[in-house]
């Protein structure tokens, strides 16, 4: 599979990224969405097993990957980052819009921006909101370690689900933000402050929630209750923990096949 570097002028400076496939007007596109602190690319495997695979975009969101680390972070400003992206490479026709993490809120964003064009939504790893979660330990941890020290001590024992192979952490750790560590610490701030329960309310196509069951960040508790808000099923992934989409990604392409043909999770 070969991967097309994006470039795209945004609300708030470049809008880097990676598309696969070519748009065909019987297969709906697929905007997919990275989770925090990653970057498009961590959709490429998955994005390869898709079967039939169409036309398919995944964008490095503001201060991530490529992507410029200039204006406000939050769910609004990813949002606009977004539509940036779709009015320029997703212009007319319908297409589906999968998240990870904070990705899936962002989905649900889309679609209520978007009502008369998002076909569906799958959010895997999610949560609406991060009520409860400490965050001042991770900024601190941020701060006396570094981003890549951060990320070498949370990903193998938080992140991940137990078993997880040193070769998926690595691959983890090769698509982590390359920011500095204000603006990671600014990205993570953003993120617990965010609460996407509004946007899903108003979110009417298809939906399905995707969560690992050893995910301590977005809980298979909070994934039902986005479940719930949506209207939708919610898949546990056994022994999986917050990244799915490296650390099964053979399953996540199978649900996403069935998603995008109509016929669930079942």
């Amino acid at each position: 599979m070969k991967l097309q570097e994006l470039d795209i002028s945004g609300p708030a400076g470049r809008i880097a990224g990676w598309s696969a496939g070519e748009r065909t007007p019987d297969e709906p596109a697929v905007l997919l969405i990275h989770p925090i602190n990653t970057q498009g690319r961590i959709w490429a495997e998955v994005v390869e097993l898709l079967d039939p695979r169409g036309h398919c975009v995944m964008p490095d969101l503001r201060a991530h990957g490529g992507s410029d680390a200039s204006g406000e972070f939050s769910l609004a400003a990813w949002t606009a980052d977004c539509l940036a992206v779709i009015e320029r490479e997703l212009p007319s026709g319908p297409f589906h819009v999968v998240g990870g993490s904070l990705g899936g809120p962002l989905a649900c964003c889309v679609a209520a921006a978007l009502p008369e064009r998002v076909v569906s939504v799958t959010a895997i790893g999610s949560s609406l909101n991060f009520d409860g979660v400490e965050v001042s330990g991770v900024l601190d941890m941020f701060d006396r370690l570094g981003v890549e020290g951060t990320f070498r001590t949370v990903f193998p024992t938080l992140t991940f689900g137990p078993g997880c192979s040193q070769e998926v952490i690595d691959k983890a750790l090769e698509l982590a933000n390359p920011n500095d560590v204000e603006t990671v610490k600014r990205v993570w701030a953003a993120t617990i402050e965010s609460d996407a329960t509004e946007p899903a309310s108003r979110t009417h196509c298809p939906a399905l929630v995707i969560s690992g069951e050893h995910d301590v960040t977005c809980t298979p508790a909070l994934g039902l209750e986005m479940a719930r808000v949506l209207r939708t099923s919610q898949v546990i992934l056994p022994d999986i923990g917050h990244m799915p989409m490296l650390e099964c990604p053979e399953r996540i392409a199978r649900l996403l096949d069935r998603q995008f043909a109509g016929n669930g999770s079942v």
